[in-house]
C-alpha cells in the first residue's frame, strides 16, 4: 500500500472538518431501507449529503491559490485523522447496515454478509429467449453470426485496385536539432560583435555569457527549451495555413460558379491568415500593443494567437488529428513527425439545437444574448467565457470584416482581396484596451450588424461546398513541399549594456517572465541570411495523400456470449426518486427486481458552487463506502449500475452528470475484485423510443460479460502460435499539482483483457481493473507497481505473449534537449518495460500507442463496414533502418459517420516503436509480432487485435469493430476525466478517482 507523503511545493487539503459533520450526521440517521420483502435496499445518502451541506463544513482546500489540482497531498496533522475518520465512518456504515438488516425478524439468525448472498441472483436467471420489452435487467444474449472483415491495402503504383477511403497527411522534417546549443552561442557572439565594440563592455559580455554557459538553469537554456518545447505547436499552426495552399491548388475555378467563388474565398482566408501572423509575430511592437481587456478580465492578444490552437474557432479551418509515425536518426541529424490532416467544416453545434459553428460564435460575442449573459454573470466560468469573447472578436473582425456582398447585384468576388483588416484594427483596438464596457458591447453588435449585412454566412457555405467535393474527389492531389527556416529573432537579445550587467544575462526578461510570451521570437519563414536571427534550423512541410483500395480478403465470424456458471448478479440503480416519470418508470420496470437504490437530487433544486463540491465529494464518498460494505467478502459477483436520467447529455444538469461520472468511477473500481459496468438511459419520451432503447442499454451493460469469436474453418485462418494472449491499457491524471510546478501526484488506472485461444476460437475476458496513487508522478514511468505485480500473475498462469497498450508518448518536441534520456517514452519508458520483463526471456511484450486520424469514404457506398488496413503508412524497408521510429502498422474503420453533415470517418491506427529498448527487448520480436508481412504470428496477433474491437461495439444489433476500445480509459469519455470535478470558490480539480483509490487502500488495510 503507497504511504501518503506531504509534499510542501503542493496545495494541502484537509478533509478533517468535512468528515466530522459526516460522521456527526451518519450517527444520527438510519440511511439503509430494506423493503419487507428483502428484496430492494435503498441508501438514503441523499438525505445525508443534504444535512452535511447545512452544517456548512469549511472548504478542504482553504485559500491556497494557483493550484491545478488538490486531492492528496494533507496538510500537516490531518492525514492520520484522515484515516481514523474514513475508518470510523465505514464501521459506522457497517453497524447502519446491521441494524436495517435485523429490523425483519425473518433476518436475525443471519449476518451481513449472508443476508446480501441472499439478494444475489445468478445471472443466467437474467437470460431470456427474446428481445426484452422491458428495462429489468433480463436480456436474450443475442448470437451474432456471419460478422465480417474486409482488408485494405495502401496504394501502389499502377493499381488497378477500386479506392476505397483516401486521408491527408503532413511530415514534418526538422534538420539537424541536436547543433541548436553550439549555433545558439555562435549567434549570440554574432550579435555582441556587430552590436558592443568598446573593450570594457565586450569583458562584461564574456563575463556574463561564461556565467550563462555554465548555469544549467540560465537564460540561455530557457531559450533551448523554449524552442524545444514550443517549436512543434507552432509548426502545427504553420501547417494549416499551408494545407490550405495545398487545397486551393487543386480547386479548378472553371468547373463552376461556387469553384470560381470559392477559390477566391479560401485564397482570401490565406492572405488574412497570413496578415494575422504577421502582425501577432511583430517584435517591434510595444508591449501595450496587444493587450485588451472585458468584464475586468486582461487578455493577451499576442500570447493568445501564438498558440497552435489559435485558428481552431473558426468555422472552416484544417485540424491536425491523428499521430501517424516518428522517426530520429541515431545522430540526432533529423527528426520527422507525420500527422493526419482534416478540414472543419461550418457544421452543426449539436448542444444548441443544432446551430452552425459560425452562428454559435456568434450569439457568444452578441451581448444581448442570453448565453452571453449568462456566462458573464457566472463567475465560475466568466474567465474562460471572456478569453472566448475577446477572441472571437479580434478573429472573425480578421477574418470576415468587409465591404462586399454576395447578394448585390454588381458583386466581383475578387474585390474581396482588397480588404485590408489593418486599416480599421487601431480603432477596434483602442476600444478594446478602454475601461468602457458598453463601448465593447456596441462595437460587438457592429461586427454582428456588419457579417449579417454583407452575408458573411453565404461566402462560408459557398466554400464549404467547394472544399467538399474537393475532399472527395477520386482523382490524386499532387504531393506538395514547403521549405523552410525555424529561426530565433536576435530581438530576444538587450541591447543596453547596463541592464546586461545589472541582470547578468543577455536575454530580455520576458524569457523569465512568461514562456508563452517568447512564442513572438520564434520566426518561420523562407531561409534568410541577414543577420537579425540568432540561430536557424532548417525544416520541411510535405502533405500528401493515403490512398486505401479494396482487396478480395474477407474473412467471417460468430460471436457469441460465454457466461461463466456460477456468477452472481446484483444490480445498483441510481435515479432522482422524488421526479413523478422517475418513480412511475421504476415501479414499471424495476420495482420487482433484487436491487441496491440510490436516490439523488433534481436539478430543480440549485446549489450554490460550493455547496455542489460538498454535494459531490460526500455522496462520492458515501455511495463508495457503502457499496464497499455491501459487497464485502461476496465472490464471483457481477455489479451491473443502471443510471436513470431526466437530461439530455447537452443540457446543463451538472447533478446527472456527476453521477456519470461517479458511476464510471465506481464501475472501474468494483472491477478490481467484481465485474461491473455501468449505463444510463434517458427516461423523458421512453416509450417512444424503448423499442431501440431497451435493447442497447442492456448490449452496453452487459458488454463487460466473456464473448467468444469462431472463425469459421472455409477462411483458412487458424491460430498455431498463441494459446494465451494479454491486452494492458494503461493511463494517468494527476492528483495534485499546481501551475508552474513539475512537482505532481498522480493517479495510475488501467485494465486488463486476457485470451484464451484455440485453433478456431477466442475468448476474451476483463481480468481486472487497477488503479494506484503515486506521491512522486515520475515514479510511474519508472516501476508502476500494479502492473508489474499483475504481469508476474499472468505469467504464472502460462502468459507469455503482452499486447501493452498506452496514449501516444511522442510528438510534442523536438528532442533538441534530450541527450539518452527516454523521458518522453512515459509508459513506454525503458525502466518501466524493464520491470515488466524483468529477466524472463520466453515473455514477448509488444508495445503499441493509438490514435485516430480521419478518412474520406470514396465512393461514398462502401458495402463493408469493418476494415483493416496491414500495410505501414509510410512504404519504407523497416528491416535495417538503425533510426528510432515510432511505425504505424495497423489501421481499423468501421464506417459509421458521426452525422450525415460529417465529410470525414475516423480511422484508428496503431504504432509500435523500434530501436527503443535496445537490450531490454528483442526488436525483431516487435518486427515479427507487428511488421512482418510474412509472419503468423503478426497475422494472429493483429486478429486477436480486430476481434477485440468487435467484442467493445455496445449496440445490440448490426455489430462491427468499435473504433475507440479504449474510451474508458484515454480520452474525453475516460474515467479519469469524468472522474474530475472542480473544488469550491476556485478553479483547481479534485480526482475522485485517486481519492476513492485511496478510501479503497484504508479499508481494505486500516492501520
Amino acid at each position: 500500500m503507497n504511504t501518503i507523503a506531504i509534499n510542501p511545493d503542493l496545495a494541502n487539503v484537509d478533509y478533517t472538518d468535512l468528515l466530522t459533520k459526516i460522521l456527526q450526521v451518519l450517527k444520527q440517521k438510519q440511511i439503509f431501507n430494506i423493503s419487507k420483502d428483502n428484496q430492494r435496499v435503498l441508501i438514503n445518502i441523499d438525505q445525508v449529503v443534504n444535512e452535511v451541506i447545512n452544517l456548512q463544513p469549511y472548504n478542504p482546500l482553504g485559500n491556497e491559490r494557483s493550484v491545478r489540482t488538490a486531492t492528496l497531498n494533507f496538510s500537516s496533522g490531518s492525514y492520520h485523522k484522515f484515516r481514523e475518520q474514513i475508518t470510523e465512518i465505514a464501521d459506522c456504515t457497517q453497524q447502519c447496515l446491521t441494524a436495517a438488516i435485523s429490523q425483519n425478524p425473518s433476518n436475525i439468525s443471519i449476518d451481513r454478509f449472508q443476508f446480501i448472498k441472499q439478494l444475489t441472483i445468478d445471472l443466467e436467471s437474467l437470460s431470456i429467449s427474446k428481445q426484452p420489452s422491458k428495462l429489468d435487467f433480463s436480456y436474450n444474449f443475442p448470437k451474432y453470426q456471419n460478422l465480417q472483415k474486409q482488408r485494405l491495402t495502401v496504394k501502389k503504383s499502377e493499381s488497378k485496385q477500386r479506392q476505397l477511403l483516401k486521408a491527408h497527411k503532413v511530415k514534418i522534417s526538422v534538420e539537424k536539432p541536436r547543433d541548436f546549443s553550439s549555433s545558439l552561442l555562435i549567434g549570440i557572439n554574432n550579435f555582441i560583435d556587430a552590436r558592443f565594440t568598446d573593450s570594457s563592455d565586450r569583458e562584461d559580455l564574456e563575463y556574463v555569457l561564461d556565467g550563462l554557459k555554465e548555469n544549467p538553469n540560465s537564460d540561455i537554456y530557457r531559450l533551448q527549451n523554449l524552442v524545444n518545447q514550443e517549436t512543434l505547436g507552432k509548426l502545427k499552426k504553420l501547417v494549416k495555413i499551408k494545407y490550405l495552399e495545398f487545397l486551393l491548388d487543386n480547386i479548378n475555378e472553371n468547373a463552376s460558379a461556387d469553384n470560381f467563388k470559392g477559390k477566391i474565398y479560401l485564397e482570401d482566408l490565406i492572405r488574412r491568415l497570413k496578415v494575422l501572423d504577421d502582425y501577432i509575430n511583430d517584435t517591434n511592437q510595444p508591449d501595450g500593443e496587444y493587450l485588451v481587456n472585458y468584464a475586468g478580465i486582461s487578455v493577451n492578444y499576442q500570447t493568445m494567437f501564438s498558440r497552435s490552437e489559435a485558428y481552431d474557432m473558426l468555422p472552416i479551418i484544417p485540424i491536425i488529428e491523428g499521430y501517424l509515425g516518428e522517426t530520429e536518426d541515431q545522430n540526432r541529424e533529423k527528426i520527422e513527425f507525420i500527422f493526419g490532416l482534416k478540414l472543419k467544416f461550418d457544421g452543426k453545434v449539436q448542444n444548441d439545437g443544432g446551430k452552425s459553428v459560425f452562428d454559435y460564435n456568434l450569439n457568444l460575442l452578441n451581448p444581448d444574448s442570453k448565453e452571453h449573459q449568462t456566462e458573464i454573470a457566472d463567475e465560475s466560468r466568466k474567465f474562460t467565457f471572456v478569453n472566448k469573447v475577446l477572441k472571437l472578436a479580434f478573429l472573425y473582425y480578421f477574418l470576415f470584416a468587409s465591404r462586399q456582398d454576395p447578394k448585390s447585384e454588381n458583386y466581383n468576388p475578387k474585390h474581396e482581396l482588397d480588404y485590408d483588416p489593418l486599416t480599421k484594427l487601431a480603432t477596434v483596438l483602442l476600444t478594446l484596451k478602454s475601461n468602457d464596457d458598453q463601448a465593447k458591447k456596441q462595437l460587438f453588435r457592429n461586427l454582428l450588424k456588419g457579417f449579417k449585412l454583407y452575408n458573411v454566412q453565404d461566402k462560408i457555405d459557398t466554400l464549404k461546398k467547394v472544399l467538399t467535393n474537393l475532399i472527395k474527389r477520386e482523382t490524386p492531389f499532387f504531393t506538395r513541399e514547403y521549405p523552410l527556416h525555424i529561426s530565433v529573432k536576435n530581438s530576444i537579445l538587450e541591447n543596453d549594456i547596463n541592464t546586461i550587467n545589472d541582470r547578468d544575462t543577455v536575454f530580455k526578461p520576458v524569457l523569465r517572465d512568461n514562456f508563452k510570451d517568447c512564442l513572438k521570437y520564434i520566426n518561420l519563414g523562407t531561409a534568410n541570411a541577414e543577420t537579425n536571427y540568432l540561430v536557424s534550423l532548417k525544416a520541411n512541410l510535405k502533405i500528401s495523400e493515403i490512398h486505401f483500395l479494396e482487396t478480395e480478403d474477407k474473412e467471417t465470424f460468430d460471436m457469441e456470449y460465454d457466461i461463466p456458471k456460477g456468477i452472481r448478479v446484483l444490480p445498483v440503480v441510481f435515479l432522482p426518486m422524488e421526479d413523478k416519470k422517475c418513480s412511475e418508470f421504476y415501479s414499471k420496470n424495476l420495482q420487482h427486481r433484487n436491487l441496491i437504490i440510490f436516490p439523488y437530487r433534481l436539478e430543480t433544486q440549485k446549489l450554490e458552487t460550493h455547496q455542489e463540491f460538498t454535494y459531490k465529494i460526500v455522496y462520492s464518498l458515501l455511495a463508495y463506502i457503502c457499496l464497499y460494505v455491501l459487497f464485502a467478502k461476496q465472490t464471483k459477483l457481477f455489479i451491473p449500475i443502471l443510471r436513470l436520467h431526466l437530461k439530455e447529455k447537452t443540457d446543463h444538469a451538472p447533478i446527472e452528470k456527476f453521477i456519470v461520472s461517479l458511476t464510471a468511477v465506481l464501475s472501474h473500481l468494483f472491477n478490481d475484485g467484481y465485474r461491473s459496468n455501468e449505463q444510463g438511459i434517458v427516461i423523458t419520451n421512453f416509450a417512444e423510443k424503448a423499442k431501440f432503447k431497451i435493447p442497447n442499454v442492456l448490449s452496453s451493460l452487459y458488454s463487460v460479460v466473456p464473448k467468444k469469436f469462431k472463425l469459421l474453418k472455409t477462411d483458412n485462418f487458424e491460430f498455431k502460435e498463441l494459446d494465451k494472449l494479454a491486452i494492458i491499457v494503461i493511463s494517468s491524471r494527476e492528483s495534485d499539482s499546481k501551475w508552474g510546478k513539475k512537482v505532481k501526484k498522480s493517479n495510475l488506472m488501467g485494465e486488463i483483457v486476457t485470451l484464451q485461444i484455440e485453433p478456431q476460437s477466442v475468448r476474451f475476458q476483463l481480468f481486472k481493473t487497477f488503479s494506484e496513487n503515486y506521491d512522486d508522478h515520475e515514479n510511474m514511468f519508472e516501476y508502476p507497481t500494479v502492473v508489474v505485480d499483475n504481469v508476474d500473475k499472468l505469467y504464472k498462469q502460462g502468459y507469455r505473449h503482452f499486447i501493452y497498450i498506452a496514449k501516444v508518448p511522442y510528438s510534442s518536441t523536438l528532442h533538441i534537449t534530450q541527450i539518452a534520456k527516454d523521458e518522453e517514452l512515459f509508459f513506454m519508458s525503458k525502466n518501466v518495460i524493464t520491470a515488466l520483463k524483468k529477466e524472463r526471456h520466453d515473455i514477448k511484450i509488444y508495445p503499441m500507442f493509438f490514435d485516430k486520424y480521419y478518412a474520406v469514404k470514396i465512393p461514398d457506398n462502401i458495402k463493408s463496414t469493418s476494415l483493416y488496413i496491414q500495410d505501414t503508412i509510410e512504404l519504407t524497408e523497416l528491416a535495417e533502418d538503425p533510426n528510432k521510429q515510432s511505425v504505424v502498422f495497423f489501421n481499423l474503420f468501421n464506417g459509421i459517420a458521426l452525422s450525415k453533415e460529417n465529410n470525414y470517418n475516423g480511422v484508428m491506427s496503431y504504432a509500435t516503436l523500434l530501436n527503443i529498448y535496445d537490450g531490454i527487448l528483442d526488436d525483431q520480436d516487435i518486427r515479427e509480432g507487428l511488421l512482418s508481412q510474412e509472419s503468423d504470428l503478426k497475422n494472429e496477433i493483429l486478429q486477436c487485435l480486430t476481434l477485440f474491437h468487435f467484442s467493445r461495439y455496445e449496440k445490440s444489433k448490426d455489430i462491427q469493430l468499435k473504433l475507440d476500445p479504449y474510451q474508458n480509459l484515454i480520452g474525453d469519455e475516460s474515467v479519469s476525466q469524468l472522474a474530475l470535478f472542480k473544488h469550491s470558490r476556485v478553479k483547481a480539480d479534485f480526482n475522485s478517482l485517486a481519492f476513492l483509490t485511496y478510501i479503497k487502500e484504508i479499508l481494505a488495510k486500516p492501520e
